[in-house]
C-alpha cells in the first residue's frame, strides 16, 4: 500500500515463519526486510528476535558488529516489562513483544526512519536566513 520505499530493515535470529510475516507487514508501509546474512543493502533498521533475557546483550552486540550505525530493535516472544527495560538500558532503540498488534511495531519502526518524516527533524534541511541588515537585493 505504500507508494515509495521507506527503508530497509535487517532481521536477525528469527525463524522463516516470523520472517515471512514481518516481511508482509512491513512491506505494507514501504519497509523492505532482509533476513539474516542476506545483506544486499545497508540497513536503516535492525530487528533482532531474542528468546530469553540472557540473549539481549549478545543480540545487540551481533547486530551492531555488522550493521553500521543502524538502530536496533529487540523482538521478544512475550510482553515482559523487565526484559523490555533491560533491552532499552543496554542500548536498543526499541523493544516489541510479539503477539501484540503489529501496528505498534510498524509505528515504532517508521518513527525511526528519516524517510518517514517523523524522525527527520535533525537531518532536515535547515532554513537559512540572512544576517540582520545584510540584504543584497
Amino acid at each position: 500500500m505504500a507508494t515509495g520505499q521507506a527503508g530497509h530493515a535487517l532481521l536477525l535470529g528469527a525463524d522463516d515463519s516470523l520472517a515471512e510475516l514481518l516481511s508482509d507487514v512491513l512491506a505494507e508501509v514501504g519497509i523492505s526486510l532482509h533476513v539474516g546474512e542476506e545483506r544486499s543493502a545497508r540497513p536503516d533498521l535492525v530487528l533482532v528476535q531474542v528468546e530469553r533475557g540472557e540473549g539481549i546483550l549478545n543480540a545487540l552486540q551481533l547486530a551492531r558488529d555488522g550493521t553500521y550505525p543502524a538502530p536496533v530493535f529487540i523482538l521478544l516472544p512475550f510482553a515482559d516489562d523487565r526484559l523490555m527495560q533491560r533491552a532499552l538500558r543496554l542500548g536498543a532503540r526499541g523493544c516489541f513483544a510479539l503477539g501484540q498488534p503489529l501496528e505498534g511495531l510498524r509505528q515504532m519502526l517508521l518513527a525511526a526512519l528519516p524517510a518517514s518524516g517523523r524522525a527527520a527533524t535533525p537531518s532536515a534541511p535547515r532554513r537559512r536566513t540572512p544576517p540582520p541588515g545584510r540584504y543584497d537585493e
